[in-house]
């Protein structure tokens, strides 16, 4: 349960953030994006593997390191966020 609130918190501030410099930040808005990012990697990436994208589940799930249960989990928690 642990892993998907993470993965719930995480695409929540990467959709945030997208939301937020794409219309404030200009042309500083991928530095933005990645920080957000880099940040939610660092803080969730041990806990979940820090997808915080469904396609990213998708292929995770694909190489063979998820289960199809985690995998939809995931979706269930990213799509909320």
């Amino acid at each position: 349960m642990k892993k998907y609130l993470v993965e719930f918190i995480g695409t929540f501030f990467l959709v945030l953030s997208i939301c937020m410099a794409g219309s404030t930040a200009g042309d500083l808005a991928p530095i933005a994006i990645g920080a957000t990012l880099m940040v939610m990697v660092y803080a969730g990436g041990h806990i979940s593997g820090a997808h915080y994208n469904p396609a990213v589940s998708l292929a995770i799930y694909i190489r063979g390191k998820l289960t199809i249960s985690d995998m939809f989990s995931f979706w269930i928690a990213q799509f909320i966020g």
